[in-house]
């Protein structure tokens, strides 16, 4: 039987991750914002990797990997082999 995997957000179907298995599908991790509810974007710093993150709306850097899809806790970092992957959070709060 073939592991199978739902969006903890939407519950859409896609592919499991065992290495990221909160993972949220790329439908809801554009809905990633602040606290507050301001639209945030991620990427990789350059070519070989890292992590950045910035405002929608004015493209201000946002310096906190902690971001909220639908009022659930997630985390945004850097992907293994690149890219950014936004997954739920579980663990314990420290915001600047």
């Amino acid at each position: 039987m073939k592991d199978h995997y739902v969006c903890p957000i939407c519950g859409k179907p896609g592919e499991r991750s065992p290495r990221y298995p909160k993972y949220v599908c790329l439908d809801c991790a554009t809905r990633a914002a602040d606290k507050e509810g301001r639209g945030l974007a991620f990427g990789n710093v350059s070519i070989s990797g890292g992590y950045a993150a910035w405002y929608q709306d004015n493209k201000e850097p946002y310096d906190s990997h902690i971001c909220y899809v639908d009022g659930r806790t997630c985390w945004a970092d850097e992907a293994h082999m690149g890219g950014i992957v936004v997954s739920i959070y579980d663990g314990p709060i420290n915001e600047k």
